[in-house]
C-alpha cells in the first residue's frame, strides 16, 4: 500500500485567467482577431487626425457698382470672388462658376456672367468645398450709373478696332501711382504702366479691366469689339498694250522676181488607176503613161495580195498582154503632194500561176 503524501508535498494548483476560453479557441484565430483590431484602431486614429474643419470658410462677393456683400448682379458685370476664413493659407483654391466656363485658381478671382439666371458658385480647397448662389439679371442701361473720374478710373481708348492693328488704352487718374491692366480671359497677363498697347489677332469681343492703386473694389472694365481686318489691295501692275507696228515697205527687187510654182500632180482615183491597169493588160497603155501620177517614180512599190512586192515598172511588164489576169481592187497611197508612193493590188488567186 502506497503511503499517503504529506501536506507539504501536495501539488499546489495555480489560477490562470481565460483558461477555460483559450482552451477551446485556436491560438492562431485569437492572434488574427487581435491584429485586425489593432489595424482598425490605427485607421480610425488616422482618419480622425486628418479630418479638416470646413465650417470656417465663406465666399465674399463684390463688384464695381456695389462694393457691399450681396449676391445679385447684372449680365456682363465683373464680379470679384474672394475665399475668406478658409482656416489656413491655401494655394489649392479652385473656383467653378456653374456656367460651363473654365475653372479659375486663386484666393481672389474675377468673373462676369453673360446670361441671366441663377448660378451656384463652388470653391474647393483641400477636402472642403463651399457654395454660394449668385443671381444674374439683365442689365438696364438707363439705371447703370456712369463711372465718375473722382470715384472710378476711366479707360481711355477706342471701343472698336480691327484685328492685327495695335491699339492703345490710357488712364489719366490724378492720384494714380499703380496700374494693373488685364484682359478678362484665361491665361491673360497683367500689365503695368499708365498706358498699355494690345494687338488682337482674331475678331470678337474683348473685356479689358483696370485696377488703380490696388483697389479692387473700384475695378473698371471696357468692352472692345474687334472686327476682321480687310486685306490690303495690291497695286496691280499695268502694262500698256504695244502700238501696232507699221508695215515695212516691200522690197521692189524681191517683188519683181516671181516665185516659181511647183508643178501640180494630177489627181487620179483608185478606180481610174484600176482602169488604166486594165488597159495595160490590153496593151493599150504602158508604165510610162503612169509617170505623172507617180511623180516620175516608176519604181514605186507594189504590194500584191498583201504578200508579194514588186516595182511598178516590172509589174506592168509582167501583166502586159495577160488577158486572164483579173484585178479586183486597187488602193493608192499618196504623199502630201499627191504623188503615188505605194500601190496595193488585189487580184484573183486562181490566176496566180501566170507569174
Amino acid at each position: 500500500m502506497t503511503p499517503r503524501k504529506s501536506t507539504n508535498e501536495r501539488k499546489v494548483s495555480t489560477y490562470t485567467p481565460f483558461r477555460k476560453i483559450t482552451s477551446h479557441i485556436d491560438p492562431m484565430v485569437l492572434y488574427t482577431f487581435l491584429s485586425l483590431l489593432a489595424i482598425s484602431i490605427v485607421i480610425l486614429a488616422f482618419q480622425v487626425s486628418g479630418k479638416e474643419d470646413c465650417s470656417k470658410g465663406s465666399i465674399l462677393l463684390s463688384s464695381q457698382q456695389n462694393a457691399k456683400k450681396h449676391n445679385s448682379f447684372t449680365t456682363g458685370e465683373v464680379i470679384t470672388f474672394k475665399a475668406d476664413n478658409t482656416g489656413k493659407t491655401r494655394a489649392d483654391i479652385s473656383w467653378d462658376f456653374g456656367d460651363s466656363t473654365d475653372q479659375a485658381q486663386g484666393l481672389q478671382v474675377y468673373h462676369a456672367f453673360n446670361k441671366a439666371g441663377s448660378y451656384t458658385v463652388t470653391v474647393r480647397g483641400g477636402k472642403c468645398s463651399w457654395h454660394q448662389e449668385v443671381v444674374v439679371v439683365n442689365a438696364i442701361q438707363d439705371n447703370v450709373p456712369l463711372p465718375s473720374s473722382d470715384l472710378f478710373p476711366v479707360i481711355e481708348g477706342p471701343s472698336e478696332t480691327l484685328a492685327g492693328r495695335p491699339v492703345t488704352f490710357t488712364n489719366h487718374s490724378s492720384n494714380a501711382t499703380k496700374w494693373q491692366w488685364r484682359l478678362l480671359q484665361n491665361g491673360a497677363e497683367t500689365h503695368s504702366g499708365k498706358s498699355v498697347v494690345y494687338t488682337f489677332s482674331s475678331p470678337g469681343e474683348r473685356i479689358l479691366t483696370l485696377i488703380v492703386n490696388g483697389d479692387t473694389s473700384k475695378m473698371v472694365t471696357k468692352h472692345i469689339q474687334v472686327f476682321a481686318s480687310q486685306p490690303a489691295r495690291r497695286n496691280e501692275h499695268f502694262e500698256p498694250m504695244p502700238f501696232p507696228e507699221e508695215p515695212k515697205p516691200a522690197d521692189n527687187a524681191a517683188a519683181a522676181q516671181p516665185v516659181p510654182e511647183k508643178p501640180k500632180t494630177p489627181s487620179i482615183s483608185d478606180d481610174e488607176f484600176k482602169f488604166m491597169l486594165a488597159q495595160v493588160i490590153d496593151k493599150q497603155k504602158s508604165a510610162g503613161d503612169f509617170s505623172p501620177f507617180l511623180c516620175n517614180n516608176l519604181n514605186a512599190n507594189v504590194l500584191l495580195n498583201d504578200k508579194d512586192t514588186d516595182s511598178f515598172s516590172h509589174f506592168c511588164s509582167r501583166i502586159r498582154g495577160k488577158k486572164r489576169f483579173k484585178i479586183e481592187l486597187v488602193n493608192l497611197i499618196k504623199d502630201q503632194n499627191g504623188c503615188v508612193k505605194e500601190i496595193r493590188i488585189r487580184y484573183d488567186k486562181k490566176f496566180l500561176g501566170i507569174f
